[in-house]
């Protein structure tokens, strides 16, 4: 089968040399995994246990069956990330994947005709999208890494010393928002996002979120109290409906796509101190316009901002 326009081409010195040098890495990467079981440092999918190791306690790689992110794989750089075309291509991938024999060139030919069927258009090409990710979970119900020790057919080998960060990147990294967004922001995000797709577009915008809830913050005069919204439907509801605002907000001065380059957060200035109230509403209201790339002059637009946590803020009284 011919390769797709903009798939790469790869010929077979190429991979013979992939093939070489990804066998010396990957005993490299096996020694190191046996250091992470032996000091507890593996990220497990079992959320209980990878919470202890995670910046601020809060897991948000796994959440439930239904609840994962893959946004740090590429997930949404993607020609069409709306939920259909994502499912279709991940269950594709997947059921590909379950018939592969586990061994190193296997693995590697998988990638290449992976890349070479899919379009490779990307609204960020230098966002790396991992071949790899695909459904899982025992009614493969949400996003996760195919490579992984744990994932079905693997027998507890860890073969993500062969995709294109390595076993050990994969490991150790947390997202900005994982290392950033205070703990009951993310206990929050846990409790009110209840599918892999809105979970992973929402999660990763730690701005975002932490000027919606920041704000709300301030009208409600509290802390918001993730153990009162999981008893309660309606605040639950509320504040995902609050936090949708990412992907059916009307009033973007341009088109943007859904995907978002948090690899980027690094370069960009702290958000100001008008995130948290203290320059009043118009100071905060332009700093969660500014992240969804409103025009802040546009009262419509604040008009519909208001009335959104308004909203939330009637619930959560």
């Amino acid at each position: 089968m011919a390769a797709r326009r903009g798939a790469p081409t790869v010929n077979a010195p190429v991979l013979d040399w992939v093939r070489f040098y990804a066998g010396h890495f990957l005993k490299i990467d096996v020694i190191f995994m046996s250091v992470c079981l032996a000091t507890g440092n593996e990220r497990n999918t079992d959320p209980a246990e990878a919470a202890e190791a995670v910046p601020g306690g809060v897991y948000l790689c796994q959440v439930s069956e239904t609840v994962s992110c893959g946004a740090c794989c590429g997930l949404y750089n993607v020609a069409d990330p709306s939920r259909t075309a994502l499912q279709t291509m991940l269950a594709k991938r997947t059921a590909r994947f379950v018939r592969l024999p586990r061994n190193m060139d296997a693995i590697l030919d998988f990638a290449v005709r992976t890349e070479s069927e899919e379009c490779q258009q990307r609204p960020y090409p230098d966002f790396h999208h991992c071949p790899y990710i695909g459904l899982i979970g025992k009614d493969r119900s949400r996003v996760g890494c195919l490579l992984h020790p744990l994932g079905g057919g693997n027998a507890g080998v860890d073969w993500r010393g062969l995709s294109h960060y390595g076993g050990m990147a994969c490991r150790v990294y947390f997202c900005p928002a994982t290392r950033a967004l205070e703990p009951r922001y993310k206990k929050v995000l846990r409790l009110v996002l209840q599918d892999w797709h809105t979970f992973g577009l929402i999660a990763t915008e730690r701005h975002l979120v932490a000027a919606l809830l920041g704000v709300l913050e301030t009208r409600l005069a509290r802390f918001i109290d993730p153990g009162a919204v999981a008893e309660s439907p309606a605040q639950c509801e509320a504040l995902a409906d609050l936090l949708r605002i990412k992907i059916d907000w009307p009033h973007r001065r341009r088109s943007r796509h859904l995907c978002h380059d948090f690899f980027a957060d690094r370069m960009r200035l702290p958000q100001p101190a008008a995130v948290r109230g203290d320059n009043g509403r118009d100071g905060a209201y332009s700093v969660i316009l500014g992240e969804l790339e409103t025009d802040a002059s546009c009262m419509e637009a604040r008009t519909d901002l208001d009335r959104r946590l308004a909203a939330a803020e009637r619930a959560l009284r």
